[in-house]
């Protein structure tokens, strides 16, 4: 097989829960495909950079609205109807996804970015901690009240909500706000991006 076969194969296994066999699937699969299909594959991906941003808010992926009064806000943030007083923390784009699908929040979001290995000696840099600082501030003095700690029900999970009770305190304290977490609803083990909408609907109903 040519360098480029295996290259790919490579850069597929960087993808969630991917292994080595799979991304040889995904790569003997795309050479299947007529070169029209594969050109537009490269197209889409290539599209991605120039349709799609990171709000500066929530940190969510969200598609562009040049026509937007607040282009660099995804729809979320710039919706004035939200709750202000409740601010949600997800680890990653698709538990906010499945949260919102659930209809149950009507809060706003801010995606961490990822969770914090147990062992980790530079918690910090696993989140978008800066970032999140930031966004409690801003809230803060918006009136919030809680803040929901909306992560996995793994020991990663836990660890990380347990770093972010800890990192939040003194903000919490300054402006008065709960730190609550989703209710066990949620098994043990369960990531939240694969949970079904009742069991979300019941963890949020239950958090404390």
């Amino acid at each position: 097989m040519t360098g480029s076969f295996h290259r790919l194969a490579d850069l597929f296994m960087r993808f969630p829960g991917i292994g080595a066999r799979q991304a040889r699937r995904f790569v003997y699969h795309l050479l299947s495909l007529a070169p029209a299909e594969r050109a537009e594959l490269s197209r889409l991906i290539t599209d991605l950079g120039r349709d799609i941003a990171q709000c500066e808010s929530c940190q969510r992926y969200f598609v562009l609205r040049p026509q937007s009064k607040h282009p660099s806000l995804c729809d979320l943030c710039s919706d004035q109807g939200k709750d202000a007083s409740q601010l949600l923390l997800v680890e990653k784009d698709a538990d906010l996804d499945n949260i919102r699908r659930t209809g149950g929040y009507h809060g706003y979001y801010f995606v961490l970015g990822g969770t914090i290995p147990i062992l980790e000696k530079n918690p910090e840099t696993r989140i978008r901690s800066s970032l999140l600082l930031s966004r409690v501030e801003k809230a803060g003095k918006n009136g919030l009240s809680e803040l929901i700690l909306a992560l996995s029900a793994t020991p990663q999970g836990d660890h990380t909500s347990e770093y972010l009770r800890s990192f939040l305190d003194s903000s919490a304290k300054k402006y008065g706000f709960s730190i609550t977490t989703l209710g066990r609803g949620l098994s043990t083990g369960t990531e939240l991006e694969y949970s079904d909408d009742e069991t979300l609907l019941e963890a949020l109903k239950h958090r404390g």
